[in-house]
């Protein structure tokens, strides 16, 4: 039985943090403040972005993520503590469920140690925010249909397609994407899995109006996107696999309100 396993050391260290984290939320989760419409979630991510600032000055984000890159180091325990105290509360992070709840295990999961060391503390402090990139527009449900293709030249892969219903991804400084890597294979095969600037030039997001005036899915296209060779996540032509394991990420994150379940 590992650290990460076990309760708190004592009684009292758990009943200390539990009033630390009920201290903190008492004076900072008091709901968010929408004035009037909020079609592109503008002001609902802000505020879930400044609150986790707040969570992560005060000693409270990545609970059981390695100190290394970022996190805490502290057990399950400490984690489940949290999520009683924050249940209670008005949940402010709703905003961040496709970024902590699913983005960043995988990060923490199949990163290499340069690119956890790169990215995981600024994910775990909102000071970044990450969207998913499976869906696209011919492929409907059928997610390993992809047409997105990615090509290696030299130390950079190329990148052209276009993804859909892509959730703020015009909030979004990072984003996980899956692309065809190899034709040639089965089409569960022959998918790799990579990190995305959305920031970049080469990416153009553009809104999906819904019939609820909502405007926070996207279409997002791709045209000659440069992305690293190191930004790839997981091995070549492995990403159906890991693009499952995020998908069971959703289930978790979503079916628990990502923090407070």
């Amino acid at each position: 039985m590992t650290e990460h396993d076990t309760l708190a050391e004592t009684e009292a260290e758990a009943e200390a943090f539990r009033h630390r984290c009920r201290a903190f939320l008492a004076e900072h989760a008091t709901g968010l403040d929408i004035v009037g419409d909020d079609p592109r979630s503008d002001q609902a991510v802000a505020q879930a972005r400044a609150f986790q600032a707040k969570v992560a000055e005060a000693g409270l984000a990545g609970i059981t993520y390695p100190v290394e890159f970022g996190g805490l180091g502290l057990t399950k325990s400490h984690e489940r503590i949290w999520r009683e105290e924050y249940a209670k509360s008005p949940d402010m992070t709703g905003q961040l469920t496709i970024s902590h709840g699913m983005c960043m295990p995988m990060m923490a999961e199949y990163g290499t140690d340069e690119q956890r060391r790169m990215f995981l503390s600024k994910m775990i402090s909102a000071e970044h925010l990450w969207c998913q990139m499976f869906s696209e527009p011919g492929a409907g449900s059928d997610v390993a249909s992809l047409q997105t293709r990615a090509v290696l030249d030299g130390d950079e892969w190329t990148i052209n397609g276009q993804k859909v219903w892509t959730t703020l991804a015009h909030q979004c400084d990072y984003g996980i994407l899956i692309a065809r890597t190899d034709p040639e294979q089965p089409k569960h095969r022959g998918i790799t899995m990579f990190i995305v600037d959305m920031k970049d030039p080469a990416v153009e997001i553009r809104p999906i109006n819904q019939i609820d005036g909502g405007t926070h899915f996207n279409e997002v296209f791709f045209t000659d996107l440069r992305v690293p060779r190191d930004w790839q996540i997981g091995d070549l032509n492995d990403g159906w696999r890991l693009a499952t394991a995020m998908l069971m990420y959703e289930r978790v994150a979503i079916g628990t309100g990502q923090t407070s379940g």
